[in-house]
């Protein structure tokens, strides 16, 4: 998505210097998701983060998706809402894959995660054109909604969380159900 700002703030008809302060601003507000997800991701824990980032994201995408014509004002919004939302998802593929794998298998596990997400990466640089082509706009908000709010899913069914756990009992193969208590404060 990032890759083709202008392109897609051009379709939904933010033109000549509201796409550059638009780009500009998607921007800005990605850096803050970030810092705000990475502030939070351990009062909030790992998974928690993961599914309200997929699906707050996947919400203002598919907003967009049935309203590509919303004045530009909204637009604005529904991007700087993604872009903070999906900050969490970014911080957490620095995090949450090394907590999850043992130690035998951390390096190579970490490694395959972060090639994965590169492969995802390359692939929707490659599809984004094409989807703006083929569905227009509102079609390619709908099917990058899809997309996160298959994520949520997926979270929802299968991650665990590893808040409150050591790194041992976080990459354990049967992973706890119950985050360990806190110690006692002194």
């Amino acid at each position: 998505m990032y890759a083709f700002r202008p392109t897609i703030l051009g379709a939904l008809n933010l033109q000549g210097s509201l796409a550059h302060i638009g780009s500009a601003l998607i921007t800005v507000m990605f850096l803050i998701g970030c810092t705000v997800a990475l502030l939070c991701v351990n009062r909030m824990g790992r998974r928690s983060l993961v599914i309200h980032s997929f699906v707050w994201s996947g919400l203002a995408l598919l907003i967009l998706g049935i309203f590509p014509d919303a004045p530009s004002a909204v637009i604005m919004v529904l991007f700087a809402l993604y872009a903070v939302m999906i900050g969490g998802t970014q911080i957490l593929q620095w995090i949450y894959p090394n907590e999850l794998f043992p130690t035998e298998v951390r390096g190579s596990a970490v490694g395959l995660a972060s090639s994965a997400s590169r492969v995802g990466a390359a692939v929707g640089t490659y599809l984004v054109p094409l989807a703006l082509t083929g569905w227009g706009i509102g079609g390619t908000m709908l099917a990058a909604a899809a997309i996160s709010i298959v994520g949520a899913v997926v979270s929802l069914l299968w991650a665990p969380e590893t808040r409150g756990l050591s790194l041992h009992e976080a990459a354990a193969l049967t992973p706890r159900t119950e985050p360990a208590p806190s110690p006692a404060k002194v």
